[in-house]
């Protein structure tokens, strides 16, 4: 995966996808999976804006059960299956517990009822998978083996407690980045740090934007037999930048905030608990997920005003979310000095909110043909919020550009095609030999090596030396840095420590690991002693993963 701007403008490409979140990286990866020539460019980094913000789960639809929208229920435990299957170094099983109350529909009752019609309409859940990624079946508990559990809630009027089976992301960034490699591989071409400043209209009809090289100031003209917008919150600015009028399915944002704790109400299984009615987010439920050694929390949502860029976390949304979460479990009593990293994102919303209310998100993807709203061709534009459900939604969507581009029909693969890293076998098997293959170096490297680039451990530790990034220290290789410096586009030290190595998405690294990691990204784009300092210090202020140190931001 190497960036190429200039390569973007010397051909006319059949598909350009403007945004390099986890919804263009899946259509791109749909695309050039199917045969047809495809461009994606990123104004930042990639994973770097609303996707970078996610509680990790893989959800399976169980919350669509109380709506009873079925279609969306097997749309999610399908490709809940697809992700545990074609990635499995990065998606792991996860066990949530929900605590029954009196009311009748938080009852021990209807969450049972509701927990075996889950199993019923997921029983080919498992079929495929390694027996390691397999989703047991749904139970209940009694009062007290849920206080067992979750002690904090003190009996707050506990009935008892209801356990089902989700999935998580070890690395969600890093799905984002495994989907554009394998993209990639099957043709398409990539760059980041490149803005969609216009579209460009000719006789009614797109064929291409006039971008900006982020880094060399230069213009791009980069023409295309179709245009997908799938800039998210940033699709209306960039359908704003046009001559032609057109249809703007977002015009109203929501900021949503997810915290890493440093504690949390268990670390062996996500919890879903209520926030108290004393609280703004009264009766809201929020999450509290164990990842990597750690908590994350979420979600806090309020609306957002002005423009996407202008987003920021105030002190009044960390009091305010503080608040909601000690009252959900009191037996934490949470303080800002618990709090290591904020991951926050601007996402689409569905009206303005009404006093006291939550804002209303968007809860389905929106795939809009400007050809039909607005009489202009060539151009799609895409809006989702859902991990999960990113590669239907990419599907979908190039199934409509097909037809747009008139082109011979293809079958898409991705459904079984594996993500960069697949073990191809059984997870435990392949674990067990590559520890004993890789003795020499400490279980817990090998362990996080495997989590991340799964059966690329053996390019970055077979048949080289290889040194610690920091001498005493051997948390992080130097031959991982410099693999993912060669060969994943990382621009400045953020996007390796967030994006790529997933070193510092969990709170703040060794300052030493960074100005170390910081000498070989120096060594090979030839930075000066004060690019690479400014570097480091961009990630040691970074407190908020909303747009981390990419690019003109800090």
């Amino acid at each position: 995966m190497k960036r190429d701007p200039q390569a973007l403008t010397r051909t006319t490409c059949d598909v350009l996808v403007v945004g390099g979140g986890v919804y263009g990286a899946a259509i791109t990866r749909e695309a050039a999976t199917r045969g047809l020539r495809a461009v994606l460019i990123e104004q930042n980094d990639f994973c770097s804006g609303a996707s970078a913000n996610s509680l990790k789960i893989i959800h399976g639809g169980l919350r669509y059960l109380q709506q009873m929208d079925l279609p969306r229920v097997f749309e999610s435990i399908r490709e809940r299956s697809i992700l545990l299957r074609t990635a499995p170094h990065l998606v792991d099983p996860l066990s949530c517990i929900m605590p029954t109350r009196p009311t009748l529909m938080k009852s021990r009752l209807i969450l049972s009822l509701g927990t075996a019609l889950n199993d019923m309409l997921s029983a080919g859940r498992n079929r495929g998978l390694d027996p390691s990624r397999r989703l047991a079946a749904c139970r209940t508990l009694s009062k007290a083996a849920c206080l067992e559990r979750l002690p904090g809630l003190r009996d707050a009027g506990i009935t008892g407690g209801a356990i089902w089976h989700d999935a998580m992301g070890y690395d969600t960034e890093r799905i984002v980045i495994s989907m554009i490699m394998d993209a990639c591989d099957a043709g398409a071409m990539a760059a980041n740090y490149v803005k969609a400043r216009e579209l460009i209209v000719e006789d009614g009809t797109v064929v291409g934007v006039r971008a900006e090289d982020v880094l060399s100031g230069e213009t791009l003209m980069i023409r295309s037999q179709l245009v997908i917008n799938a800039a998210g919150t940033w699709s209306s600015e960039l359908l704003g930048q046009s001559s032609a009028a057109f249809t703007h399915p977002c015009r109203h944002l929501v900021l949503g905030i997810n915290l890493i704790l440093k504690r949390g109400p268990s670390a062996q299984m996500a919890a879903g608990l209520t926030a108290g009615a004393g609280t703004p987010s009264g009766g809201r439920l929020f999450f509290f997920v164990p990842w990597r050694g750690v908590t994350m929390a979420g979600t806090y949502y309020r609306p957002h005003e002005g423009s996407v860029d202008s987003a920021a976390v105030t002190d009044a949304d960390i009091e305010a979310y503080l608040a909601a979460l000690n009252s959900c479990y009191p037996g934490l009593v949470l303080t800002r000095d618990d709090i290591l990293m904020m991951h926050a994102g601007v996402i689409p919303g569905t009206r303005v909110a009404q006093a006291g209310e939550e804002p209303p998100l968007l809860r389905h993807f929106r795939l809009v043909d400007h050809a039909n709203t607005d009489g202009v061709e060539g151009l799609l534009t895409v809006l989702g919020v859902k991990y999960t459900t990113a590669r239907d939604v990419a599907q979908r969507t190039m199934s409509l550009a097909i037809k747009r581009l008139d082109g011979p029909v293809v079958r898409s693969t991705t459904a079984v095609r594996p993500l960069p890293g697949d073990v191809m076998g059984n997870v435990a098997d392949f674990r067990e030999a590559a520890l004993k293959r890789y003795a020499a170096h400490s279980a817990p490297v090998v362990e996080r090596l495997l989590r991340l680039y799964g059966c690329g451990i053996d390019a970055l530790l077979g048949g080289q030396a290889v040194e610690p990034v920091l001498a005493g220290s051997d948390d992080v290789l130097a031959a991982e840095i410099r693999h993912v410096i060669a060969n994943e586009m990382p621009l400045t030290l953020a996007d390796l420590i967030f994006r790529r190595t997933g070193i510092g998405s969990s709170g703040q690294p060794n300052p030493l690991l960074l100005h170390a990691c910081a000498a070989l990204m120096a060594e090979a784009y030839g930075w000066d002693t004060s690019r690479r300092e400014a570097e480091v210090e961009a990630v040691i202020e970074t407190r908020c993963l909303w747009n981390a140190g990419v690019l003109g931001r800090k």
